[in-house]
């Protein structure tokens, strides 16, 4: 049961990182929800950035999803009491719900 948590908090904290906020004030100086629609997604990040910013956004989200997945992954066959399938879904599910609604902004 406690691996089942820990990867659940690590999944939430992986998805937490919001790389169109780091980049846009890395690349352009101002922070991404300032400007255009407000959202800090790839697509505002591709209008008011540019994009090169907004492929990097794109691939680093896609990255969080499969590094929270990987992680769960190994932790399953590390553990074999524990039903690897579950755990993969459970970090998918907490890397996808931290994406949207992020504890950072």
């Amino acid at each position: 049961m406690a691996t089942y948590i820990i990867i659940a908090v690590i999944a939430y904290a992986i998805g937490s990182i919001n790389f169109s906020v780091i980049i846009s004030r890395k690349m352009a100086g101002f922070d991404v929800r300032e400007k255009g629609s407000g959202n800090a997604g790839t697509t505002n990040m591709l209008r008011s950035v540019g994009k090169r910013a907004a492929l990097i956004t794109l691939v680093c989200d896609i990255l969080k999803g499969v590094i929270a997945v990987l992680i769960a992954f190994i932790a399953g066959k590390i553990a074999k009491e524990i039903d690897a399938a579950l755990l993969i879904q459970i970090a998918g599910i907490f890397v996808i719900l931290r994406t949207y609604f992020s504890y950072f902004l």
